[in-house]
């Protein structure tokens, strides 16, 4: 706060530079009297509007504790609404974001511009909201939509405070290289001990259902599979996949020989949790995301013939663990769980029903769960609570949005992947190595969304961060805008 409590001199400081004083004034004055009434509440909150200050002057910081808090999914239900510390964590962003604004790091914004990822998402926010016409659980459906704005609308705003400097893209290198290796470790530490996780020896809890918890799945006591804080092996899988895509541009792309070492030491790392999960959701996300930067990166044959050769060990590993027991069905794609895939295809059959009777509003985004246990239909895998969803992201949407919402989606998709490869190839990137990083990114996740529905989870926090780091331009006033350069000044981001 200190930057708007300075008095303006000629030529220096901010409009409204005095911005602060009220609040400074009514909080002093209201810590004194709470202080007077009860010394300890006065005492403890002293701490936590200095703490607040504090945190107010250093966005970085935040932006560290937030990239953290992406990892720990776990949630509490709030007034109907599940809210976890990536949420807690971006209301007290908001509530900062006016302060932040002010400090002499900041961008000067004076041409207000709007980050790309919100340009490209709004018509796919428009359908969701269109499709509340036909939500069989209105308040279901309104609470996803809120989702969908928090992810893909406030997050980049918020991301906005930062104005794309040198100190800003090291920091944000190291932050992005060193934080999976914590959650990759664990995984790995998990497995190790039979289940004894770092994370759950500090007290951390993973996500579990409410109901009769010894029926839940894909932890590590039925799987076996390293799940560290997500408490399943697909969610570590995924987190670390589309991580890795930065420690991999670092590779073949940072010009800093610190940065290059550390990235080599963050994808063994990340690459031996990847494995530690045993996902082939993973196995395949990687695989694409390799590809397509390879491509991207226009490398030679040589490099062009090392990729094809990856992939090609990934694939004959994947036949050859198929296999034994593979006898040509559909069922026995996945060793020892026949009865998923059939599952799967049950879902998939009750999509297209959903569709055909709602083509284009669907039942609201988030409420296939209910259409599905409006038709009586039973899945072989019984689950001990009511999670139930298309295990593709696309068919979800489908069901939820209708026709409308699905080429909205793919839109939104589709614009963002050109943006990035329009900037790649311009060569005014603010920071290549991340651009190529959120072109792989946003691959692998194209891949995952067809083997999973993950828009019930909080992974787009952490694909909208690699994209708006990624969308950057060299001349944008600030993290995640495209336009022309409009900052006042080029120092450091205040951490």
């Amino acid at each position: 706060m200190r930057s708007s409590l300075e008095p303006l001199t000629p030529g220096v400081g901010r409009p409204g530079a005095w911005f602060g004083l009220v609040p400074a004034i009514v909080l002093g004055l209201a810590l004194s009297f709470l202080s007077v009434v009860s010394p300890l509440a006065g005492i403890a909150a002293a701490c936590a509007v200095g703490g607040s200050v504090w945190l107010a002057n250093k966005p970085l910081a935040l932006l560290l504790a937030f990239v953290i808090s992406l990892a720990i999914p776990v949630q509490k239900s709030v007034a109907g609404l599940p809210i976890n510390a990536a949420d807690a964590l971006l209301v007290l962003w908001c509530v900062f974001w006016p302060f932040m604004t002010r400090l002499e790091s900041a961008p000067s914004m004076h041409g207000r511009q709007v980050p790309t990822v919100v340009w490209a998402v709004l018509p796919f926010v428009g359908a969701v909201a269109l499709a509340q016409i036909g939500s069989i659980s209105p308040f279901a459906s309104f609470k996803q939509l809120l989702r969908i704005v928090e992810w893909f609308v406030v997050l980049p705003l918020l991301l906005m405070v930062f104005a794309p400097s040198d100190r800003f893209w090291r920091f944000a290198s190291y932050m992005m290289l060193a934080v999976p290796c914590l959650f990759a470790i664990d995984g790995l530490v998990e497995v190790a001990t039979n289940g004894r996780s770092l994370t759950a020896m500090l007290g951390i809890p993973v996500p579990i259902p409410e109901g009769d918890l010894e029926q839940i799945r894909h932890t590590f006591d039925i799987s076996g599979r390293a799940g560290s804080t997500f408490g399943g092996a697909q969610g570590l899988a995924m987190y670390l996949v589309m991580t890795m895509s930065v420690a991999i541009a670092h590779l073949v792309r940072s010009p800093d020989p610190a940065l290059r070492r550390f990235a080599a030491v963050s994808l063994a790392v990340c690459g031996a949790g990847l494995v530690a999960t045993q996902s082939r959701g993973g196995a395949l996300g990687a695989m694409a995301l390799l590809f397509v930067m390879a491509v991207v990166q226009r490398a030679s044959i040589r490099a062009w013939m090392a990729a094809a050769a990856v992939a090609l060990v990934m694939v004959v590993a994947m036949v050859l663990a198929l296999w034994p027991g593979w006898d040509g069905s559909i069922t026995s794609l996945v060793p020892g769980r026949p009865e998923a895939v059939q599952d799967r295809m049950i879902l998939w059959g009750v999509v297209k029903e959903v569709f055909l009777d709602h083509p284009f509003t669907g039942v609201g985004l988030g409420n296939f769960r209910d259409a599905f246990f409006a038709r009586e239909t039973w899945l072989n895998v019984e689950l001990g609570y009511a999670s139930v969803h298309a295990h593709n992201t696309y068919l979800e949407v489908l069901a939820g949005t209708g026709l409308p919402g699905l080429i909205c989606y793919l839109g939104f998709l589709a614009a963002t992947a050109t943006s990035l490869l329009r900037l790649w190839r311009s060569g005014r990137s603010g920071d290549a190595v991340f651009t190529l990083a959120a072109i792989g990114t946003l691959a692998a996740y194209a891949v995952f969304a067809m083997v999973d529905m993950l828009l019930l989870q909080n992974m787009h926090f952490l694909l909208v961060l690699i994209l708006a780091l990624g969308l950057t331009a060299r001349d944008g006033e600030a993290v995640g805008c495209a336009g022309p350069a409009g900052r006042k000044s080029p120092a450091g981001d205040g951490a």
